[in-house]
């Protein structure tokens, strides 16, 4: 524990029972946040905590076990918030012996933490304030003459607390969803570790089998090939994108132009794993001539394409790759950053914004040099970039004329992809614990067949305009993409590439028990994970004031239809989205007015003391 204000650093043992119970990294850290949240003050209150954590499994052999959670009170939904990222720091935090970092207060200037080991020291970062997040790590490597130090930072974008930052590692990890301004609000401009106590697993025998298993059985050669972008493959064949224009439309004539094939023949340097990942999707990218060249970089994900390509319309995948650099230096995230400026050139062609407002920038569809500048505005927090890094919501609400109608956010944050159509990916989004989100369990509908969905809810859950079992489908799908957070595993190599069938709860559970030696069976792991996801409601409920008020979609995803692609001609119906809630709540057993989970459901999960707190 560090408290930024007095500089004192207490250390402490990880309780089992609570380790039992919530597993570790996210769920742990959810538990810690709803311990030491002030319900009643801001998220940049300097007493609320800013958590890092990770998993029991973090840093082990086991394939593509690298994650770390970062968890705060989100400044963008102001309920429950959490990012999670891969590379090397999560392992390097648990080679030094600790499992979770729990800040709180604000330091009079600006500092970073430095671990090693038992060393544990807070430093001046004066001389680091206002570099970008690459510079920062340079620097600090440097300072600790270490080039194997493993640092987690923000940008000038989190030191002026915009919403849209990020907190990054390496460069590309990025751990978004509003923890960026929560960091930079406490003045910490980053986490330097260096471990080299190593890891013991309980039961070598069992353990390194289920390794080498993986290792041979287990691979995802497209994603290999061609990283997270490989979706952009099959947007181009169903001649639609799920992620274009604002969503105004699913057209984009110029995606063949910005496909993983043109980056691997054009760009591609080599590729790039996280920590102990066989599947390795990163790779890193260098432009050899043109109007960029001398550019290099890390990723693009599949979100950074859409975010600074298809959204914006652009068909140069050599400026898709500068913004893709500049944003990772700057500490934005790209989803937030990228679809509010979409949101924006909406406004603009639609007489919304005017160049007076814009300072004098053209927001055409297409124009990426206004993309990149818009980029380094929020991070500086000059120009119109002062109003964008607020990101959509509160934009939308200053800018007022009409635009809130096309901004594509729920709670806050906003959703980049299409869900028209997708029944699953609107229950998904509408009922994610930490406002829209692509990663708290969308992908049922007609994407995948599912053994265990076709089995407990039928095959109607299984179909993108499906209603009938679409709650409680959508509920396991939930639970199972909380239970690589809680393990620390990699989200995409054990859940989301093996399609929810590869690797069953009962068989993380033998994962974890051979790791840790606590006895968990298949069912208890997903108690857990279910026990996570109720204290992460309450906690909405609780602290963050959301009821069934805020489960709703944007106006226009039930007035326009899809114009192209296989969802063409689709449109929303509000009878059925509140019928899909409806089955959504009594899957999960919350209250369909206030969505708090019932007492019922809470003391069967063992969390009587929430249930008290949301009672009174």
């Amino acid at each position: 524990q560090v408290d930024l204000t007095t500089k004192e650093i207490s250390k402490e043992s990880l309780d089992p029972q609570l380790a039992k119970s919530f597993i570790g990294g996210r769920g742990i850290n959810s538990w810690l946040l709803y311990q030491h949240v002030l319900p009643d003050e801001s998220p940049f209150h300097p007493q609320n905590p800013l958590i890092f954590g990770i998993g029991p499994l973090t840093g082990t052999l086991l394939p593509a076990a690298s994650r770390f959670t970062v968890t705060a009170r989100s400044p963008l939904t102001y309920g429950q918030g959490d990012a999670n990222a891969g590379g090397f720091f999560g392992p390097e935090l648990k080679f030094a012996g600790y499992d979770h970092i729990i800040f709180k207060g604000t330091s009079p200037q600006p500092v970073y933490l430095f671990i090693e080991n038992e060393r544990v020291e807070l430093r001046d970062a004066r001389h680091l304030w206002g570099k970008d997040t690459w510079e920062t790590q340079r620097l600090i490597r440097e300072e600790l003459t270490d080039e194997d130090i493993q640092i987690a930072c923000i940008g000038p974008a989190g030191e002026n607390m915009e919403r849209v930052s990020c907190i990054l590692h390496g460069l590309k990890r990025a751990a978004a969803k509003g923890m960026g301004p929560i960091m930079g609000s406490k003045n910490l401009k980053a986490v330097a570790v260096r471990g080299s106590k190593g890891i013991k697993v309980a039961d070598p025998e069992e353990f390194f089998p289920i390794c080498t298993d993986i290792l041979k059985n287990y691979q995802r050669k497209d994603l290999t090939l061609y990283g997270t972008p490989v979706s952009l493959l099959y947007e181009q064949k169903t001649g639609a994108s799920w992620a274009s224009k604002n969503l105004q439309s699913s057209k984009f004539p110029g995606l063949e132009k910005i496909t993983p094939d043109k980056f691997n023949r054009d760009y591609l340097h080599h590729l790039k794993a996280c920590f102990g990942c066989s599947i390795c999707c990163g790779r890193t990218y260098r432009v050899k001539e043109g109007e960029f060249k001398g550019l290099y970089g890390e990723g693009p994900e599949l979100a950074a394409c859409w975010a600074w390509g298809t959204q914006p319309q652009v068909d140069n995948l050599g400026a898709v790759l500068k913004a893709d650099a500049l944003s990772n230096q700057m500490g934005v995230d790209c989803i937030e950053t990228g679809d509010t400026i979409a949101f924006a050139m909406e406004c603009y062609q639609r007489g919304l914004l005017s160049e007076e407002e814009t300072g004098g920038l053209t927001l055409e569809w297409g124009n990426y040099k206004a993309v990149h500048t818009l980029i380094e505005q929020i991070a500086k927090r000059e120009g119109i970039g002062k109003l964008l890094g607020e990101g959509m919501r509160n934009a939308a609400q200053k800018i007022g004329r009409g635009a809130e109608y096309y901004a594509r956010q729920i709670k806050g944050q906003s959703f980049p992809a299409e869900m028209r159509g997708k029944h699953g990916s609107v229950l998904g989004y509408l009922t994610s614990t930490r406002g829209a989100d692509h990663l708290r369990g969308i992908a049922v509908d007609d994407l995948m067949s599912v053994k265990y969905i076709k089995e407990q809810c039928g095959e109607e859950a299984l179909k993108g305009e499906g209603v009938k079992g679409k709650g409680r489908a959508t509920k396991w799908v939930q639970d199972m993409t909380t239970l690589p957070d809680l393990l620390g595993v990699c989200k995409i190599f054990y859940i989301l590439s093996a399609a929810y069938t590869e690797f069953t709860p009962d068989g993380l559970a033998r994962m974890y028990t051979s790791a840790t030696g606590i006895n968990l069976y298949g069912d208890e792991l997903f108690k857990a994970s279910e026990r996570v996801y109720n204290l992460e409601q309450s906690f909405n409920v609780r602290v963050g004031g959301f009821s069934r008020k805020d489960d709703v979609l944007p106006e226009r995803l039930f007035k326009e239809k899809v114009d192209g692609g296989p969802s063409e001609g689709k449109i929303l119906s509000v009878d059925k989205v509140e019928k899909l809630l409806d089955d959504y709540y009594e899957a999960r057993g919350w209250n369909r007015k206030t969505t708090a989970p019932t007492r019922e459901t809470l003391e069967s999960l063992d969390l009587k003391m929430v249930a008290d707190d949301l009672e009174k």
